[in-house]
């Protein structure tokens, strides 16, 4: 990517300043809110998801030449929604088209903001969309199933109080100007959850799976997490790896665990050189016990969820 130029220092400062203001009305927004100027995210960063990196990377006309669809006679897509496990690649994907059309990033974390300001999250959010900078845009809206409220009151309680936010978000879906070079992308995990509303036509109307990777996938994954640790490190990291050993324990584990087992074997090596040891480079055995205590970790996870610890 290209460095920062005037103009992307002049909208970085113009949203920080309403991010600022934002703040002062409703709170602290760290966190929950963030916004990248110049995003760097390639859909070549992005292991396996063949389908879902054709479909998004397809969305980029929308931003670029919005002129095309009136040509043939229809309007541009205002909204796309993006389900599938968590870890999936979800914000990447959203992040790429952002990068690929140049676009301001707006990451909006759902969660972190609903539990921070509940039923008033309506509100903010209309005043985010009302205060967007001007030129192409990517809003994310991640964890999106965070709008049915129900980590934060009773049923009851919560399908009152989401359907008065759903409608909000929903207002300002509607009147969104179709030429404005603007996409709206909603992530979730759990489609269940969703207000019908939401993906109702116009809205957040193309709907697109972003599954679980599978060996291929995961191969691929681990190659492009390999390159970029070394091109950090400016150095070799590792040895030639022996995927038929490797793969199969991975089964059903996303991009996200793949990245993070890669990071704690890597880890041990710190920690075994900061103790004055020549541990070597990362090897095939160093994975597979890296993966087999991720998986250790991720069962006591799992019963601390599901309260088998308290």
């Amino acid at each position: 990517m290209s460095e920062s130029s005037p103009q992307d220092w002049a909208v970085q400062r113009r949203v920080e300043d309403v991010l600022a203001k934002l703040g002062e009305k409703y709170g602290d927004l760290t966190g929950r809110v963030e916004v990248l100027v110049r995003p760097s995210v390639s859909f070549e960063n992005i292991g396996g998801l063949a389908s879902a990196k054709e479909a998004v990377r397809g969305l980029a006309v929308a931003l670029d030449s919005p002129d095309l669809y009136g040509s043939w006679g229809i309007t541009p897509p205002t909204g796309v929604l993006l389900y599938g496990p968590p870890g999936t690649g979800k914000t990447l994907l959203a992040k790429a088209l952002a990068t690929q059309a140049s676009g301001i990033f707006y990451h909006l974390k759902l969660l972190n903001i609903t539990s921070k300001f509940g039923p008033s999250t309506g509100e903010l959010l209309q005043e985010i969309f009302d205060l967007l900078a001007e030129g192409k845009a990517v809003v994310f809206l991640d964890e999106a199933d965070a709008l049915s409220l129900e980590h934060l009151m009773p049923p009851p309680q919560a399908r009152e109080a989401s359907a008065r936010l759903v409608a909000a978000l929903v207002e300002k879906l509607d009147g969104m100007n179709p030429a404005a070079r603007r996409l709206v992308i909603g992530a979730t995990s759990r489609t269940d959850a969703l207000d019908p509303s939401l993906v109702a036509p116009g809205r957040l109307d193309r709907i697109i799976e972003v599954p679980l990777p599978d060996s291929a996938a995961q191969q691929e994954i681990i190659k492009i997490c390999l390159a970029k640790t070394e091109g950090t490190a400016k150095r070799s990291l590792f040895a030639p790896l022996d995927y038929q050993l490797l793969l199969p324990p991975m089964i059903g584990m996303s991009g996200a665990e793949i990245a993070e087992i890669i990071r704690r074997a890597l880890e041990t090596k710190v920690h075994q050189v900061g103790l004055g040891q020549s541990p070597g480079v990362v090897n095939t055995q160093d994975l597979l016990q890296a993966i087999d205590r991720y998986r250790r970790v991720r069962e006591i996870v799992e019963k601390i969820r599901y309260g088998q610890y308290l």
